[in-house]
């Protein structure tokens, strides 16, 4: 099969060279293309070109409830009065703090968003937010990894003369490196570093060789009058 393949690679960029300027461009161009798709749909799929299912993110820690108190006003019932409201227990799920209020001496849940105050335990007031309660995007960690990346806007396909190829661009292709090899590096700016996971993120994967050689000659085949599509 290896001296198959060896075989048609060599037939392929032999005829390659008979077609004209234009006709290379535009097969190069095209062949680009197909290998940034493919490529993407393995991305989509979270899988390596071999085919191998990439490491899961990781999922963060389940909260814990804060053990410092929290007071802060709020509309009563969301929209009405602002009321005062006093928590020795609770945590942060996303935009929603949920606790022990002693006021309603009862278990509620508050918006961040609808804060109207911070308050600090010893009563001095306080306009942002408490640490424990920093606001969330929302974003599930659990979600696909590299959905931005895996756009055209960051994988790039292109062609010269000579070749087809599929990379990251020049904003992209640092963090692409890190998470392709493998490679350790710090979690934000300024803090700790860690090993991140090997996942391949770009290559060529069992199939695209037959899709490459395939395409090659469907166009041979309309440019140099043999092949597939000049058979029917």
């Amino acid at each position: 099969m290896a001296d198959d393949l060896q075989q048609l690679h060599s037939i392929a960029a032999s005829m390659l060279e008979l077609f004209e300027p234009a006709q290379r461009r535009r097969f190069l161009r095209d062949m680009a293309g197909r290998i940034r798709t493919s490529n993407q749909r393995r991305m989509a799929r979270q899988t390596a070109p071999d085919g191998s299912r990439w490491d899961p993110r990781k999922r963060p820690p389940q909260a814990k409830p804060a053990n410092r108190p929290v007071k802060f006003l709020y509309p009563a019932g969301g929209s009405g009065e602002p009321r005062l409201v006093d928590m020795r227990s609770w945590r942060a799920d996303g935009p929603i703090l949920i606790g022990f209020d002693r006021q309603a001496d009862g278990l509620r849940s508050f918006l961040k968003d609808k804060v109207i105050r911070w308050i600090t335990p010893e009563g001095s007031a306080e306009s942002s937010l408490p640490a424990g309660a920093a606001r969330s995007t929302g974003r599930s960690r659990g979600a696909a990894l590299f959905r931005g990346l895996r756009t055209a806007r960051w994988l790039k396909a292109g062609s010269t003369q000579d070749e087809a190829w599929v990379g990251f661009a020049e904003r992209a292709a640092r963090l692409a490196l890190i998470h392709h090899y493998g490679r350790r590096d710090q979690v934000a700016p300024g803090g700790p570093e860690i090993d991140y996971p090997k996942r391949e993120l770009i290559g060529f994967g069992s199939g695209d060789e037959a899709m490459i050689l395939n395409a090659f000659i469907d166009q041979a085949g309309d440019a140099l009058g043999w092949g597939r599509r000049a058979g029917r």
